[in-house]
């Protein structure tokens, strides 16, 4: 599932394991809110996706 709306990169790109594995373009994943509630409780964009670059899953959380 992606939610970027054109073609995601295969070789870098970003998924949510809270939105059930949501792969998203490293630009929308910066700015990535799970849910409208997020950002009122104090959430910080992106920090909930993980990068993957050639099939390796970053260890931390967030996209520099």
């Amino acid at each position: 599932m992606t939610r970027c709306g054109h073609r995601i990169d295969p070789g870098k790109y970003a998924v949510c394991g809270v939105c059930d594995g949501l792969r998203l373009c490293l630009d929308r994943a910066r700015t990535h809110l799970c849910t409208r509630e997020c950002a009122s409780r104090g959430c910080e964009a992106g920090l909930c996706v993980e990068e993957v670059r050639d099939g390796a899953v970053a260890l931390d959380f967030g996209i520099r």
